[in-house]
């Protein structure tokens, strides 16, 4: 096993174990000591899937070659932007400001709809890569159009994320209008 595989599969799996020991045995400071371990495999794997383009926890050096390149960017990126997050969680957590921030993103999910909708468009071109290069009539029929199907409506849902995220950061009275009449407009619809 690759030694920067080994540590990032540890510092993932110790901040599991943190986390539930923390919560557990109700010591705050282990649970997000576990928050800030957990990050951390995670940052560490995607910085090092975007500076080599080779898939992020890769327990050997010839794994995963096929997916070295795009598939190992995005992957990449989404790996970073979860472990940033978690190890933010950790820090608004112990400055006792986590259910302020909850409370203002609930309040305003413009940042919340554009990750997620960048999420949902790199699963979706995750999804329409055929990177193993199967070519047989029956792989293509059987697996790669349902997976390009899906894949082409999760990018249509990421896309239409970010638009909802830009639509209620530019104008957050008429989102708001829109999410409560949304109930009802699909009512009418049944």
């Amino acid at each position: 096993m690759r030694l920067v595989a080994f540590i990032e599969y540890a510092a993932v799996v110790i901040g599991i174990v943190a986390m539930v020991a923390g919560h557990f045995f109700q010591r705050p400071k282990f649970f997000l000591f576990g928050v800030f371990l957990f990050g951390a495999g995670f940052a560490l794997a995607g910085l090092l899937a975007l500076f080599t383009r080779r898939m992020a926890f890769r327990p050997a050096d010839d794994a995963f070659e096929s997916y070295a390149g795009l598939p190992a960017l995005i992957v990449g990126l989404m790996a970073l932007a979860l472990g940033v997050g978690a190890i933010g969680s950790a820090y608004l957590l112990d400055l006792g400001q986590w259910h302020a921030t909850v409370d203002n993103l609930m309040r305003r999910p413009a940042p919340l709809l554009a990750v997620g909708g960048l999420f949902f468009i790199g699963l979706g071109i995750l999804m329409l890569l055929n990177p193993q290069g199967h070519h047989s009539w029956a792989w293509r029929i059987l697996v790669y159009v349902p997976r390009s199907t899906v894949g082409v409506i999760a990018i249509a849902a990421g896309v239409a994320g970010m638009v909802l995220g830009a639509w209620e950061w530019r104008d957050p009275a008429a989102f708001k209008a829109f999410g409560a009449d949304l109930p009802r407009k699909i009512r009418l619809l049944y």
